[in-house]
């Protein structure tokens, strides 16, 4: 009989198969300590079980994992209990393991999922979307930021996206999540009972295999003109992403500025800007609206935790920003070079306040602001520091010194989706393995991204998305071979 404390996560083998069931729905399977070390141990083993050929990750019909129970942790560092470092030193360890799990693991990401549940479901090779997923990195609205190596992989996502989901906590509903790229399918919720039972099925299983698998299922785009009802949105998932056109360019470009400063005039100037058409205005009010309300001092730290992962290329680097950047916003008090992580969790999720706290410094203008200051004081170097961090043991350990080049799984987070700008650029400008020294024509280019069984509206949608992206960013010659701009 399963005690009280394993009751949180379920656990079951099928065939060659083992899955785990996120199991505390009253609180959307957000991640306490005894969840932690469950999974941490049953992973662990399962990662060193021959007779486990795949691992499936699953939550409930509302939520596959709505983040940490950071609501906890603060209510504790309140008592005086010094409970939020060993929770987040084992939650890293836990994101690393699954990381290097050396067989296929696929994320049923059917419901809420955000950060904690984001660092449970962004290392899977695999990761299923469905109307009712919603996505996102909510971390700046509490006070924090962005953690659980999540940085590793936004950094692997289009352009500036990924720097825009950090420092905003902006949501993505449904099919969005899977167009850019946070997840590699979209299905409707009813055929994943069918999709997991045909994995089970399968005596040894590969990522390809699983892959093909859940592509044959893929729901289709909604028809009709690309008009605003249309669009993905909480009211409507299903619709298309509307992180596209005129938008993505002034989102690439307004989030690849340096600072947050300069994010935010940006966004602020473009109200009154006659070239931008009223569809990138109104997006980038909301957008400004958003970065109002959110913890000045977080959103610097997210935008540099970004920007070092995107330069780090290295997971284990990413987790170790982690932690070192968890024990400035969370540590011991005498140590703490902010007190925003528990001014914002008391006000969003203790007292439920319908107004943004009082953030500290609360001017983006601020001196303590600035990129050293940041650095200084959310990424000091041990030498630089009292302050003790915890110091994570990573198993299995990594294959390669750190610091001493990219990690083997840097640009393979989207390998099993719809193609990524950086992939097709490689095959155009002959990098890719399957390009060969020789320029491609479209056709051509498109023929490398088509699996042999890729069919139906998977088929479609990598057609599409090649193509738009071609169109975007390359040069035809008169022979119609491709060039990248």
């Amino acid at each position: 009989m399963s005690s009280p404390h394993e009751d949180l996560v379920l656990f079951e083998s099928h065939h060659n198969a083992r899955l785990y069931k996120l199991n505390r729905p009253a609180k959307l399977n957000s991640l306490n300590q005894e969840m932690i070390d469950l999974l941490t141990k049953k992973v662990r083993n399962w990662r060193e079980l021959e007779s486990c050929k795949v691992i499936i990750g699953t939550g409930d019909q509302r939520a596959f994992c709505a983040g940490g129970d950071v609501k906890q942790l603060v209510l504790d560092l309140k008592e005086g209990k010094d409970t939020a470092l060993p929770f987040f030193k084992s939650e890293f360890e836990l994101n690393w393991t699954l990381g290097r799990l050396g067989k296929p693991y696929v994320a049923i990401i059917d419901g809420v999922t955000m950060g904690g549940g984001a660092g449970l479901s962004l290392p899977a090779d695999i990761r299923i979307a469905t109307p009712k997923t919603i996505f996102a990195m909510p971390e700046t609205k509490i006070g924090y930021a962005p953690d659980v190596g999540s940085n590793y992989y936004l950094a692997q996502l289009d352009g500036a996206i990924g720097a825009w989901l950090a420092v905003t906590g902006q949501e993505l509903y449904g099919r969005a999540v899977y167009e850019l790229g946070i997840a590699t399918h979209y299905v409707t919720p009813n055929l994943l009972p069918t999709i997991i039972n045909e994995i089970t099925q399968l005596d040894s299983p590969t990522s390809a295999q699983i892959s093909s698998i859940v592509s044959s299922y893929t729901a289709s785009a909604p028809a009709g003109p690309d008009s605003g009802s249309d669009l993905s949105s909480k009211s409507n998932p299903d619709g298309l992403s509307p992180i596209k056109g005129e938008i993505r360019g002034f989102l690439d470009k307004t989030f690849s500025l340096k600072s947050i400063p300069e994010i935010h005039s940006a966004l602020t100037k473009s109200q009154s800007d006659s070239a931008l058409s009223g569809e990138v205005k109104e997006w980038a009010r909301v957008q400004l609206d958003l970065l109002n309300a959110r913890s000045p001092t977080s959103t610097a730290v997210a935008l540099t935790g970004y920007r070092k992962a995107k330069e780090a290329r290295r997971l284990d680097r990413v987790l170790l920003n982690d932690i070192t950047m968890a024990t400035a916003f969370c540590g011991p008090e005498s140590g703490r070079a902010t007190d925003d992580f528990v001014k914002g969790v008391s006000s969003v999720l203790i007292d439920r306040s319908k107004t943004a706290p009082e953030w500290i410094p609360s001017e983006l203008s601020d001196p303590r602001l600035a990129l050293s200051e940041i650095i200084k004081n959310f990424y000091p170097t041990k030498s630089s520091t009292t302050t003790t961090i915890p110091e994570l043991q990573l198993v299995p350990e990594s294959a390669s010194k750190l610091d001493s080049g990219r990690d083997s799984t840097w640009n393979k987070f989207r390998k099993y989706g719809l193609p990524s700008e950086q992939l097709i650029k490689a095959s155009v400008d002959g990098y890719s393995p399957q390009s060969g020294a020789f320029a491609l024509t479209e056709k051509e280019l498109i023929a490398q991204f088509l699996e042999d069984s890729t069919s139906g509206t998977r088929r479609d949608e990598v057609v599409q998305r090649i193509k738009s992206v071609v169109e975007k960013n390359c040069k035809v010659d008169k022979g119609g071979y491709l060039e990248w701009k």
